[in-house]
């Protein structure tokens, strides 16, 4: 469904911004905004991976025509599960907010590069 995409395409390029503001929000404030925005309140920290959750369950089972069932937009699906798990883990530390590892910059580069990509192309299975 075409619904399930915008929403994915929205998700990763959020995803991507949340990743990366500790690294590059002093050069790009916009990265900073989103943060922060995300940061504010406890109920859209709990929310964002619920959120997620669905969103790659909608994308294995409606992916954008001609894409079989499940493999047809696999590698958003992974990419939005592994944001998820990011958000999940982040959620469970002491530290709240704190982006700043490898693992979120590549994350965030990651997100941001499929994000890219299956919006160029939308058709193409697997992307």
């Amino acid at each position: 469904m075409v619904q399930v995409y915008f929403l994915s395409e929205i998700y990763l390029l959020i995803s991507a911004m949340i990743f990366l503001a500790d690294r590059y929000g002093m050069n790009v404030i916009i990265l900073l905004n989103v943060r922060s925005f995300y940061l504010a309140g406890r109920r859209r920290q709990i929310a964002f991976p619920i959120i997620g959750a669905l969103l790659t369950i909608g994308l294995l089972f409606s992916p954008i025509e001609p894409g079989p069932i499940v493999i047809g937009d696999l590698l958003p699906a992974v990419c939005v599960l592994l944001c998820v798990f990011n958000y999940m883990l982040a959620l469970g530390s002491s530290v709240q907010g704190n982006y700043s590892t490898k693992r979120d910059r590549f994350l965030g580069w990651f997100a941001l590069c499929v994000g890219i990509v299956h919006f160029l192309f939308p058709r193409i299975v697997i992307l």
